[in-house]
Formats: structure tokens, sequence, C-alpha cells
């Protein structure tokens, strides 16, 4: 018995070392960018190709399919290209806007661990970052930065690969990107966009803070309000929203803590019923946005929030978002003055 137990381990140790190969022969993606144009895909890889992490390449092909790219670009680096180490998809508006189905290739690679974040990029941009990414490893920084905003701004979103395929399938729900763009040769996180299968849909910075305020993604942001023909600002570092769909209406309660970061209005706050009118004016302030966010969702007829996904799957309800009926209440709890109450 122990010499059939040795056997079958000797075996497996054989079969382990079959398809091993020494990483001075491999060409590791981290980053890729995906442009479609004239049915042909333009694939732009950054690959690491040295143990020590010091060797950055970029290489550039045109071809039919993705596989045959990935084909090329292991031929014109003469090494075997390994795509698990994948950090960063880029798409273009081509790709994104030609429905075609780019996506297929990471599915069915048995190397693609499919956890990597996605973004979109304008195709005025992309001369510009196929020559940033020449020298520098900009799939690594990419990733740090949209950590950085999740964690001090939440005004974009992280896009895994697989939660795109998710929403992609699901009923009522688009996927949104997080969109780059290029400014004095660096790259920076813009705008959040959705196709509804026509059209780009845009939300710029504040929007993408409502959005997740909406989906319950917000860590820490600064949301600027209007009072009294002025201005003040409350910084929110606890986010919670609740769904209830009944009678044919999706009620939506948030719960927002926060400070106040700056403070313009024409009435002191130093009083307890001023605070609480401060309270009641954010609450009215924010709902407006979030019931703005909705209507541009209807009005586009692209449910990027998910409400239509949340009614299905809690009534199996199929509905449009242009007939879902919302209710929005906002409860801020306004947790410290911060810095303003030294003013009065």
């Amino acid at each position: 018995m122990k010499k059939i137990v040795l056997l079958i381990v000797f075996i497996l140790l054989l079969g382990g070392c079959y398809d091993y190969t020494e990483i001075e022969d491999l060409s590791l993606i981290t980053g890729m960018i995906i442009d479609y144009k004239d049915n042909l895909f333009k694939v732009t890889t950054q690959t690491i190709e040295n143990q020590d992490k010091t060797t950055i390449k970029q290489y550039t092909t045109t071809c039919n399919t993705i596989d045959e790219c990935i084909y090329k670009i292991s031929e014109y680096s003469n090494k075997d290209i390994f795509i698990s180490h994948l950090k960063t998809l880029i798409l273009t508006e081509n790709t994104i806007t030609s429905n075609n189905d780019f996506y297929d290739y990471f599915l069915r690679e048995t190397k693609s661990k499919m956890n990597f974040h996605v973004y979109f990029i304008e195709n005025k941009y992309i001369d510009d970052l196929i020559d940033l990414y020449k020298n520098e490893n900009n799939s690594l920084y990419l990733q740090d930065l949209i950590k950085f905003n999740q964690k001090q701004y939440s005004s974009s979103i992280e896009l895994y690969f697989l939660d795109y395929i998710q929403k992609k399938y699901e009923y009522g729900i688009t996927p949104l990107y997080p969109t780059i763009s290029i400014k004095d040769n660096n790259i920076y996180l813009d705008k959040l966009v959705a196709f509804n299968g026509k059209d780009i849909v845009e939300l710029n910075n504040d929007e993408g803070v409502y959005y997740n305020i909406l989906v319950n993604n917000i860590n820490k942001t600064l949301v600027d309000l209007p009072c009294d023909r002025n201005n003040y600002s409350i910084e929110i570092d606890n986010s919670k929203t609740n769904y209830d769909y009944k009678k044919n209406t999706l009620n939506i309660a948030i719960t927002l803590k926060g400070t106040i970061s700056s403070y313009n209005c024409n009435f002191k706050i130093d009083k307890k019923d001023n605070l609480k009118k401060l309270s009641i004016i954010t609450n009215n302030n924010i709902k407006k946005r979030l019931d703005d966010l909705i209507q541009k969702s209807k009005d586009n007829n692209t449910d990027f929030i998910g409400l239509s996904s949340y009614i299905y799957k809690h009534s199996k309800r199929k509905i449009n978002i242009k007939d879902i009926t919302t209710n929005i209440k906002v409860n801020t709890i306004i947790e410290s003055l911060g810095e303003v109450k030294n003013e009065f």
C-alpha cells in the first residue's frame, strides 16, 4: 500500500513539472490596451521580462482576434506570454461602442485569473496612453490610483473583470466604467461612463460620489452643497443605504455621518436648532442630487445603478428603469463641526 501511495505522488510530481517554464522565458503581462477599428483588434501590452521586475517592454500589434495578437506578441518577445499577472485592462471608446466580444478571450484563457481592473479611455487619448506605456509601469500605478480614490474621495469605482461580466449578463444593470485621461504626460482618473448600446453616458466626479452613495460604496468623501446663495461642505466618513420594494415603489433610505469641513452660510450653527436646520438643508440637497442621478439614468435608458436588478431579485418582476418609482429619504448626522466651531 505504501509503495502505491509513493508511486502516485511520484506521478503527480512528474505531471507538475511537465508544463514548467523558467521565469526568464516568460513575458508577464501587467497591462493591456484593446482598441477596435475597421473590424480589427489593436492590442498593446505592457510586460515585465526579467526576474527582478525591472525590464518593462511594450508590444503593439493588430490582428483579427485577440488570441492572434497575443500569439504575435509572444513571437516578438521570443518568450511565453503569461497573462495571470494582468493588473489593468484598458478598453477604448472604439472597443466599447463596437459591441464586439473582446471579453471572450479572457473567459477562455485558462491562465487568466480574471481579477484585474477594467478601465475606459476616450479615443482622443489612445496615442498618448500608448506612448506613456513605453517606459513606466503604469499598470501598477493605475491600481494604486483607483485604490487611493476609493479611500479618500469615492468619486470613481473599482471595476473588476468578473464584476463587469456579471453586470453585462445580469438583468437590469448596465456596467459602469472608471475612465482615465491624459494631461501633461500624466494619467488621471476621470468621469464614470456607461454605454446604453447607442450612446456613451457620462457621470462627472460629483455624480460619481452620489452613485457610490446609492450603491453603498462610500468610504470617505467630501460633498459641496449650496445654502443662502453661498455654500458649505461636509466630509462624509460613514454611509449606509437600504432598499425596500413595496407597492410598486422602491424606497431608498440613506444614513450619512460626517463633519462640516467648510461653512459660508448666513446663519450661525452654534445653536442646536440651527444645526438641525443645516441637517435638513443637507438632506434636501443630497436627495435632489440622488433624484437627479436616477432621472439621468431614466432619460438615457441606462440602469447603471442597478435598480431594475434589485427589483427583479426581490420580486421577480422585470421592470424598465423608466417605469420605476423611487422614494428617497436622507438622514444626515453631523457628528462634528470640525474647525468651523472656532469661528463662532
